[in-house]
């Protein structure tokens, strides 16, 4: 029964994603969210707080924060979702992701070639990164040396990693492949994850009607 409710649930998800990512994501840019929590205090009061606390518990905790928006996948039209996100994504400039110790960033090949040049030789970025045998690559060490604490920016931001113009975009969860994901260590992803909350509801209104078809088509 477990594994037939859970079949559904991914079914209903794959299926919502086909075919509601590009209008779910210009409902949610006009706010029409709003109206439907206005239906449904239950949802956007108390459920909110609790989420809310949940949330919060990045600061501490490492986890990843799956987002109401919908991820990319090899459709042309399937970055609205990416889009909306870095139009509401405001950084705090705190610079929490470029001094946690113990840390580390991988570079991709691109990204070695590109920051070696601007060094004058790879034998000196080598110095400022560890050789990961798993990955066959280099990772910057954290702190990144290239952080100026003092201006609170980055030394290289204009020829920074690809992994860093991502960030805190991070791989979609195992169990929402569909959904952008954020990594919660960021002050300014949990800030969004709180403001989107409300996003969910157009989400959740997309799966019970599949899902009403769905279990029509079947009868």
């Amino acid at each position: 029964m477990y594994d037939n409710n859970q079949d559904q649930i991914s079914q209903v998800r794959r299926l919502c994603h086909q075919l509601c990512s590009s209008s779910c994501v210009e409902q949610k840019r006009q706010g029409l969210h709003e109206a439907l929590l206005s239906q449904r205090p239950h949802w956007s009061v108390l459920k909110r707080e609790e989420q809310y606390g949940q949330i919060s518990w990045g600061e501490k905790i490492p986890f990843d924060i799956a987002l109401p928006l919908p991820a990319r996948d090899s459709r042309e039209e399937s970055g609205k979702g990416v889009k909306l996100f870095w139009e509401r994504f405001r950084c705090q400039h705190c610079g929490r992701c470029c001094y946690t110790p113990g840390a580390g960033l991988f570079l991709e090949e691109e990204d070695f070639e590109r920051i070696a040049r601007f060094l004058g030789s790879k034998k000196k970025l080598k110095a400022l990164c560890k050789y990961d045998k798993a990955l066959d690559a280099w990772v910057l060490r954290q702190p990144c040396p290239f952080y100026d604490e003092d201006k609170m920016e980055c030394k290289i931001y204009e020829i920074r990693p690809l992994t860093c113009t991502k960030y805190p975009l991070h791989p979609p969860l195992q169990e929402m492949p569909y959904n952008l994901a954020l990594d919660a260590f960021c002050p300014a992803a949990r800030q969004l994850a709180k403001d989107t909350l409300g996003w969910w509801i157009i989400c959740e209104n997309n799966w019970a009607s599949i899902l009403r078809r769905l279990t029509r088509d079947r009868k």
